[in-house]
């Protein structure tokens, strides 16, 4: 008894818990936030890069804040999302450091290898103008977030920056879809490569893969408008010498991309096939035994097609013949 007083004195033995023992798959807040850097590091340092530049340049990137949960998981479900967001903030951010006496007059969007682009702003008009033109079967899933919403007035930045804003969720869409491609490394590395886990592979990016063509029309289908219904406003737009660099540094990028996806998801569905596992595509579904993920590939090639049209062919020449050598900037 003397034996026990002395231990719950001294405290080996402690005598109260003010907090509830975690559950072991259960992240702190510090866990999560390395869990996440630490996936960066592993798998798309040039999101990790982006992430560490936005802790320099702000004093609030509670970037984990995306991943809803608090399991390694949810962590892996959001990461794309953490960098996509992220990206914003860099792109505002550096404008900002960059040009302090011009601010919300510039983007200064990551282009990659440490390099930015600082763009100014030139003359724009709200995308809902362009958007109310767009026939509905091309209204794809993101066109009420990020064009126009007959019910209610969008009120984000691409919608009110126009041009610079659709080309600024594209660049974001961008590394974010990145960071989920470039996590089938993870799943080779860490799992069994079960068909479920694959499943979860490919639910995280058919979700963000179809961002390129749709971001793509979003912003040709902006121009085209501009051409036809507001000349001086695309005169301005095709004059500005970063617009052009970046609108096709995104272009070529994403695309390049969405072709390295196919063939890894060509790669993973044979090796599910070699393991036994049922495995069928169409155009909107990849089947696993008796699961099915959506694939999302029908939007894509409605989209792939609309955009052979003269319209967008026509502003796409004038953005190709704009382009001149590229000069980025360096932190």
């Amino acid at each position: 008894m003397k034996c026990l007083l002395c231990l719950l004195l001294t405290g080996l033995l402690p005598l109260f818990s003010f907090a509830p023992p975690k559950a072991p798959d259960v992240l702190s807040p510090k866990e999560k936030r390395q869990y996440a850097l630490g996936l960066l590091q592993a798998y798309n340092p040039e999101g990790w890069y982006i992430i560490k530049m936005v802790d320099t340049l702000a004093h609030n990137n509670a970037f984990d804040r995306y991943a809803e949960g608090h399991t390694e998981s949810a962590v892996r479900d959001a990461l794309g999302t953490m960098v996509h967001e992220s990206h914003h903030g860099y792109s505002a951010l550096m404008a900002w450091r960059l040009q302090p006496r011009q601010m919300d007059k510039f983007a200064c969007p990551y282009i990659g290898e440490g390099e930015h682009q600082l763009m100014p702003f030139t003359a724009v008009f709200p995308t809902e103008e362009m958007g109310k033109t767009v026939p509905a079967h091309l209204r794809t899933q993101r066109f009420r977030t990020y064009v126009y919403n007959p019910g209610e007035k969008i009120k984000l930045s691409s919608n009110v920056l126009g041009i610079y804003g659709l080309l600024d969720e594209w660049v974001a869409y961008y590394h974010g879809t990145v960071t989920d491609v470039n996590m089938y490394r993870w799943y080779q590395d860490k799992t069994a490569g079960t068909a479920n886990d694959w499943y979860a592979y490919f639910s995280t990016v058919g979700s963000v893969i179809n961002a390129h063509v749709e971001f793509k029309f979003f912003c040709l289908a902006y121009l085209a408008y501009a051409q036809k219904h507001k000349p001086a406003v695309y005169k301005e737009i095709m004059q500005n010498e970063d617009f052009i660099r970046v609108f096709l540094h995104v272009n070529r990028q994403y695309g390049n991309l969405v072709r390295s996806y196919a063939g890894i998801k060509k790669n993973i569905l044979a090796n599910l096939r070699a393991k036994g596992v049922k495995v069928a595509e169409d155009n909107e579904w990849i089947y696993l035994n008796r699961q099915a993920v959506g694939n999302f590939a029908d939007e894509y090639k409605m989209l792939e097609t609309e955009l052979k049209k003269p319209a967008y062919q026509t502003v796409l020449t004038h953005i190709q013949a704009s382009a001149k050598p590229a000069q980025p900037s360096h932190e």
